[in-house]
């Protein structure tokens, strides 16, 4: 802060000089009224040049001459130029480029689905840019976070886990990305959703999120689940520029959550646990008096025991600030672009690097990437895009260890060094170096974009794209950890190596052809057909081995052992290929009425070839009656547009060849000289891919061009949902996949923003969104209850409740008289934690994923200070306890947590108590307690969050000019994102509910220079 501070008092004085210069600001959109982003705006003959944002708001400032040429330069779109008279505020109206060849109009776009025309009845909706890249997070996912209603973002964990992001709930019962997430196009080409995670969002121009199947359709089956369609930053037609921007900055250890026990309370509780492992009751007089009643030394026992708590009780270890730590975060950016009247360019570098919140967690990532366009006379442009990244990511936590788990586990009486009765025989060395992975990931991509006008009105366009990622995931237990040394392992077989290698390739080809002509100025018809092929090939292999003692290396695995430390060796493989013919239509009346048609026919590989062929189609309806001419230039409703859309979209994500088609592999088996050859999994040839039958309604009204309303309603039908279901095991196998049901997302998202302010010194904007996601088991076709173990009596899935319900026990407290919790069924009958439980006793307690999501934000700029700031919240959902913490006698060495001493049971008699008795005597009680979440054991998972704050100074470009004249623009400030998180959750994470999971606070300083 004092640099900062000290950097606005050396910029500061030259207010004086600013306070001379002329200033222009503005919007410019296109002939619908559209924001247009990044148009570049210059001041012809100087270096005073910007472009817009997300908006399409610009902004100059600088020493010119009222006559001056301001000139707007989009690609696509035909040059305008302004002479300057003196005016504050210019808006401009940009019109698609017409090049005097015929009157052929060439509209080139990064992304040739892209079309007008499905915004019309489809909801698309895009990212703020700004907002996106001011916050310093290295995960492009986790950054989209609240940018979007309906667009929901969970983090699962750790940095370097991924993030689960889903556009309108989850669209089937199989549970994971693969089924559910949305499909990412990054200019017009398919990429994973790796390679998506780990885009540098500074080489980003925009982000649009195809929510419905009108808007999704040209994609066909594969946008079952929505699309975020991503287009690059391209160069511009003018001097080259090169900007350089740095982030160095902390990550800070987040929230707490659960409070442990100080030192007095933990003894305390050991000496009530009876537990003679521990401290607390082991020097205690309670244990003298029991188990040294006639020794004639018991009182200078007693009072050599109470001196050894005395010594403990002057440790008090605060084991979070211990382990979870701050650490470092650095990001720099480099990019160049420029153009002459023919060919622009844009290069770019970029590095980040964010540290963790335990030891050995952190992700670092690099990406270099190049965008070239090249006009072809008057008929065309040829645009080339390649790019290339690498990430790796560390963590220490893993299945066999996790050191997360040590701040909850360690008393606040051990310290680094000496005894540890949490874990007895070890020293805290012992504790760390257990385990250790790493994952990395190198993409590469390129995409080929021609697109020509040969004629008047109609276009021809194809787009050719490679994304290559190669991922390799490798994790080390040493021979030396305490796990491979104290289980019985033989000294030949200590250390466990794994790894496993593979490469994606998403293949993408695509020719689109386009008629658009307006007859008699009123009719706007526009007529289209395209045809693309898409091939996904992942190809892998996976070693783990044993006996590599303390080396971390394959060579190192011992390759005579047997039985269950056999070495072994994975080759995952699928393959699939999809074609797809598709046709659009659009029909507009003078600006007011809208129609839109799209049907694409997919033919997959995975399917056999009776069912190969599916289809997505849509149609829409758009209203627009403020372009009627008597209400064009009203001041009051400046906006007001309803739309109305059906669409099915067939859905195969997830679905694996295996699945339909026999697929076999070698066992480990062999009979005589010949090995078994088996079936890979039992297919169904019966299998039919998913139908998404969506309904959306929209609404947007803007008053006053300042506040704006937007208001979409849906709902989503899943029908011959897929599901891996149990069979007979006579079969050989335990499952198979099936279409069992329908499953339903309806909801509502409601957007506001307004412009409180919009003056060139002052601007103030608010806004905020909510969004409402009801999700729900319509059907199962056989049943009313699913349930995929025979064993099991809690429901997985119920006609009626949502898919991803908590079942458990409606508790009544905890019985005075045993310790163990009494319920209540849904008959109104009490039952004792003592009794067997039947699947009649369980109650839906609630669902994990929070039905309510949304942000509000605040943006508000005086002359050269720019202030944002954000929220996100979540309500309704619900989140089981890990109680981990909570101890029983047995488990008396480790800590607790607090307050558990006045809030649990120890005796009959004991009331009002929240937790149960410590000492077990009844298995089924136990098994009842460990097995089921109750209502006290469960939690609200409600919370809201800082989600990013920026504070930022732009220098004078006229001062620069001046002063400093090879730098064009400068702006330095602070920043942070996940600042703090207010929730009534009490354990550690209410989003990811794990102990480890919680989003770090990250803070920085920025410094952004333009030469």
């Amino acid at each position: 802060m004092w640099c900062l501070f000290t950097l606005l008092g050396l910029f500061l004085p030259f207010q004086e000089v600013e306070a001379q210069e002329r200033r222009i600001y503005g919007y410019v959109t296109d002939t619908d009224n559209d924001p247009l982003v990044g148009v570049s705006v210059r001041i012809q003959g100087t270096q005073i040049a910007t472009i817009t944002d997300i908006k399409g708001r610009y902004q100059l400032n600088g020493d010119f001459d009222k006559g001056s040429v301001i000139s707007f330069t989009y690609i696509g779109f035909s040059q305008k130029k302004l002479n300057y008279d003196g005016r504050e505020r210019i808006d401009v109206k940009m019109q698609a480029a017409e090049n005097r060849l015929s009157e052929v109009v060439v509209k080139a776009r990064s992304n040739i689905n892209a079309i007008d025309l499905r915004a019309k009845a489809g909801i698309v909706e895009s990212i703020d840019m700004k907002r996106l890249s001011e916050k310093p997070m290295i995960d492009m996912g986790l950054a989209l976070q609240g940018m979007i209603p309906g667009l929901n973002v969970i983090n699962t964990g750790d940095i370097g886990s991924k993030p689960q992001i889903r556009i309108r709930g989850n669209s089937s019962f199989r549970r994971g990305n693969t089924s559910n997430e949305p499909l990412y196009v990054l200019d017009g080409k398919i990429i994973s959703a790796e390679s998506f995670y780990n885009l540098n969002p500074q080489d980003i121009a925009s982000i649009k999120v195809l929510k419905d199947a009108a808007a999704g359709a040209l994609y066909g089956i594969k946008a079952a689940n929505g699309v975020l369609e991503i287009s690059s930053q391209r160069g511009y037609k003018g001097k080259m520029t090169l900007t350089y921007g740095i982030d160095m900055g902390l990550t800070m250890r987040g929230r707490r959550g659960v409070r442990l026990m100080d030192t007095d309370e933990k003894l305390e509780l050991e000496r009530l646990l009876q537990n003679p492992a521990t401290p607390g009751y082991r020097f205690s007089r309670d244990y003298y008096e029991r188990y040294h009643a006639s020794d004639p030394n018991k009182e200078q026992l007693i009072a050599e025991g109470e001196k050894r708590l005395s010594a403990l009780r002057n440790i008090h270890t605060d084991w979070f600030k211990e382990l979870i730590h701050n650490n470092f975060y650095q990001k720099h950016n480099i990019s160049i672009k420029g153009g002459n009247g023919n060919t622009t360019y844009y290069l770019s570098g970029n590095y980040t690097y964010q540290g963790g919140r335990i030891e050995g967690n952190n992700k670092q990532r690099f990406s270099v990437r190049m965008g070239l366009d090249q006009q072809l006379g008057k008929i065309g442009y040829l645009m080339i895009g390649v790019l290339g990244g690498y990430a790796k990511s560390k963590s220490p936590n893993g299945s066999s260890f996790d050191p997360t788990s040590l701040v909850y586990n360690l008393n606040p009486y051990e310290q680094k060094t000496g005894e540890l009765y949490s874990y007895p025989n070890r020293t805290y060395r012992d504790l760390t170096k257990q385990y250790q992975s790493d994952a990395s990931d190198k993409n590469a991509g390129v995409d080929v974009n021609l697109t020509l006008t040969p004629w008047k009105d109609l276009t021809l366009a194809y787009i050719a794209g490679l994304d290559y990622l190669q991922d390799d995931s490798h994790s080390f237990t040493p021979a030396s950890s305490y796990n491979e040394q104290n289980t019985g392992i033989p000294i030949n077989a200590r250390g466990i190596y794994s790894r496993t290698k593979g490469t994606t390739v998403n293949l993408s080809s695509n020719v689109r052809t386009t008629y658009n002509h307006v007859f008699a100025d009123v009719h706007d018809v526009t007529l289209g057909a395209n045809f693309d092929y898409y091939l996904y090939d992942y190809d892998a292999v996976g070693i783990t081995g044993y006996g590599v003692g303390n080396v971390d290396a394959p060579s190192a695995i011992n390759n005579s052992l047997h039985g269950l430390r056999q070495p072994s060796v994975r080759n995952p493989r699928d393959k699939n290929a999809q074609i797809g013919i598709g046709v659009v239509a659009g029909y507009t009346y003078n600006t007011v009425y809208d129609a839109y048609f799209t049907y694409k026919a997919d033919a997959s590989s995975i399917l056999p070839s009776d069912k190969r062929w599916n289809s997505a189609w849509a149609a829409g309806l758009g209203w627009t009656p403020t372009n009627y001419s008597w209400l064009k230039d009203n001041k009051i409703l400046s906006k007001l547009n309803m739309k109305a859309s059906y669409g099915v979209t067939a859905n195969l994500n997830g679905v694996t060849v295996s699945n339909t088609v026999g697929t076999f592999m070698f066992g480990e088996q062999s009979y005589e000289n010949s090995r078994i050859l088996s079936l890979l999994s039992l297919y169904n040839k019966d299998l039919r891919a998913e139908q998404n039958k969506s309904t959306d309604l929209g609404m947007t009204i803007e008053f006053l061009k300042r506040i704006t309303l937007d208001v979409n309603w849906y709902n989503r039908r899943t029908e011959q949902a897929l599901l891996d279901v149990p069979i007979a095991t006579s079969s050989g196998f335990s499952s198979l996949k099936r279409n069992i049901g329908v499953l339903q997302n309806r909801g509502i998202e409601v957007g506001l923003n307004a412009k409180i302010l919009d003056g060139f010194d002052s601007r103030l904007s608010v806004g905020g969104n909510i969004a409402y996601n009801d999700n729900k088991v319509v059907s199962l076709y056989w049943t009313d209850k699913l349930y995929l173990d025979e064993q099991s009596i809690v429901p997985n899935y119920e006609v009626g409740k949502a898919y991803d319900m908590i079942y458990g026990l409606h508790s009544l407290g905890i019985n005075p008289l045993t310790g163990y919790p009494v319920f209540l069924t849904p008959e109104g009958v009490e039952k004792q934690g003592t009794e067997p439980l039947m699947r009649s006793d369980f109650v839906a307690l609630g669902h994990q994923t929070p039905p309510y999501s949304g942000s509000f934000y605040a943006s508000f700029s005086y002359k050269q200070f720019d202030v944002d700031i954000s929220f996100y919240y979540v309500f309704g959902g619900k989140q089981r306890f890990s109680y981990q913490y909570v101890r029983n006698s047995d488990k008396a060495i480790y800590n607790a947590v607090s307050g558990q001493t006045r809030k649990m049971w120890f005796k009959r008699g004991d009331e009002n108590k929240e937790y149960w008795t410590p000492f077990y005597t009844q298995s089924i009680a136990e098994e009842n307690l460990a097995l089921y979440p109750n209502t006290r054991t469960v939690g609200s998972s409600d919370y809201i969050r800082l989600s990013s704050v920026s504070l930022r100074y732009r220098i004078s470009s006229n001062w620069l000019h001046k002063t400093i004249p090879f730098i064009q623009y400068a702006n330095f400030g602070l920043q942070g994102s996940n600042l703090f998180t207010w929730t009534k959750y009490k354990e550690s994470d209410p989003e990811s509910g794990t102990l480890a999971g919680t989003m770090q606070p990250i803070f920085t300083f920025n410094l952004n220079l333009t030469f």
